[in-house]
This record gives C-alpha cells, sequence and structure tokens, in this order.
C-alpha cells in the first residue's frame, strides 16, 4: 500500500511540473544581461546576447483592452521582438546593428497572459517593453 502510495505521489507531483512550465522557455547564451520583469513590463539590457530569452507579463488592470509599447535597440548584432497572446508568435519588431525601434502594437484585453520573446543574434542592445491602455 505505501509503495502505491508513493508512486501515486511521484506521479502527481511530476504532472505538476510538467504543467506548471511555459510555453516559451529561455535558451541563450549571455555576457552582462540585466533583465527585470514586473506583472506588466519587462526589460532586458545586454552586451552580446545569442538564443531567446522569454518573459511572462500580464495586463491586470480592469480598464479593459490596451495594447503594447516597447523600445528596441541594437548597438550590434540582430535582434528581434514577438509577442504571443493566443498561441501564434507575432513579431512585432526586427533591428540590426545601428538601429532603434520605439512604437506600440499588438492588441490585450485586461486580464490575459502575454509573452514577450526576445531573440538575438550575437547581439549588444536594449529591450523595453510594456503594457498599456488604450488612449
Amino acid at each position: 500500500m505505501k509503495k502505491r502510495f508513493f508512486a501515486f505521489v511521484l506521479l502527481l507531483s511530476l504532472l505538476a511540473s510538467l504543467c506548471a512550465c511555459g510555453k516559451y522557455v529561455s535558451s541563450y547564451s549571455a555576457i552582462g544581461l540585466v533583465r527585470s520583469n514586473t506583472s506588466h513590463s519587462c526589460k532586458a539590457s545586454f552586451h552580446k546576447l545569442d538564443g531567446e530569452l522569454a518573459f511572462k507579463i500580464k495586463k491586470t488592470d480592469t480598464d479593459g483592452e490596451g495594447d503594447i509599447s516597447y523600445t528596441v535597440s541594437a548597438d550590434k548584432g540582430e535582434i528581434r521582438l514577438y509577442y504571443d497572446i493566443y498561441g501564434t508568435k507575432e513579431k512585432l519588431a526586427e533591428v540590426k546593428a545601428g538601429e532603434s525601434v520605439t512604437s506600440r502594437g499588438g492588441y490585450i484585453e485586461s486580464g490575459k497572459e502575454v509573452y514577450i520573446i526576445i531573440e538575438a543574434a550575437d547581439a549588444g542592445g536594449k529591450v523595453t517593453v510594456e503594457l498599456n491602455n488604450e488612449d
């Protein structure tokens, strides 16, 4: 009986750990990476980033829908910024060495989780993303 109970608890623990994983997993190598993540915004600055860096943020206010405000600048390499709300990865921006973009895009309903994905190829730069209300 103890063995069956232990096996059952082990199985439940395994299932819980598998279900707790997010849709996107960060996989990167970096030098000088500084990142911050709040409930409704995320930032990353790096001297060198190669791979995928993922954040999960959520529109928590009750003011209805909004959009994504973002700034992406690349000192070197190439940086692509994506978002995913409904299961489809959508591109927000793509910048190459020496370029910078500040814009707004996407559509977010209140209470929705948003995945922010930064893909970089041997890049240095800075990315800032914030969820806001429509004006």
